[in-house]
């Protein structure tokens, strides 16, 4: 799941100018600005790229070989796109999230028996078969918080109302086994 993310390392294109346009910073990980032919996304870093693993060049050049450009600004990368390449984003990103649930859920190992995401990737109903649930299992929680985050993102929901809700549930009798969310993720991690 999380190597969902890496995907969108590079994804940007500038203005017909080449400049990226100016983004007030904020403590919130996004800011989305739309002009008339294209969309500004500021995008936390730590989404992009979880394992730190890229540098400044690198998330660039990618933007680059894309046919797009990217900014980075201290931890957050700046997108400069056309409406149009933001849709196809979106469209991008919930099938890759769509393909990862496919494989957790084909995934005999675990208890998952089926995944529900809604349509803003802001709730994710994961259904265990109780007697197999395992607590480990629950820390697939992570890249659920990690793809509908940077798809809320790319979609421009505010900072402050950026959440996702991850519940495990009983496939036989529907009963919230354990539920979390990205916001208190977040915040566990910071204090």
């Amino acid at each position: 799941m999380i190597c969902a993310v890496f995907v969108l390392g590079g994804c940007a294109v500038a203005d017909s100018d080449g400049s990226v346009g100016v983004v007030d910073s904020t403590d919130g990980p996004i800011e989305v600005e739309e002009n008339l032919a294209t969309v500004d996304v500021r995008v936390a870093r730590s989404l992009l790229d979880p394992e730190d693993s890229m540098s400044d060049e690198e998330i660039v050049s990618a933007a680059a070989e894309n046919g797009m450009t990217a900014a980075v600004d201290g931890d957050a990368v700046v997108y400069t796109m056309t409406k149009s390449q933001r849709d196809e984003m979106l469209d991008e990103l919930r099938s890759s999230a769509q393909d990862a649930v496919d494989g957790i859920v084909a995934d005999d190992s675990n208890s998952i028996t089926e995944v529900e995401v809604d349509d803003a990737m802001t709730a994710f109903t994961v259904s265990v078969d109780a007697e197999r649930f395992s607590p480990l299992e629950s820390l697939l929680v992570i890249g659920f918080y990690l793809q509908g985050a940077l798809y809320q993102q790319f979609a421009g929901t505010p900072a402050g109302e950026l959440d996702v809700v991850v519940e495990f549930v009983d496939d036989a009798t529907g009963e919230v086994l354990e539920s979390g969310s990205y916001q208190d993720w977040r915040k566990n991690l910071e204090g």
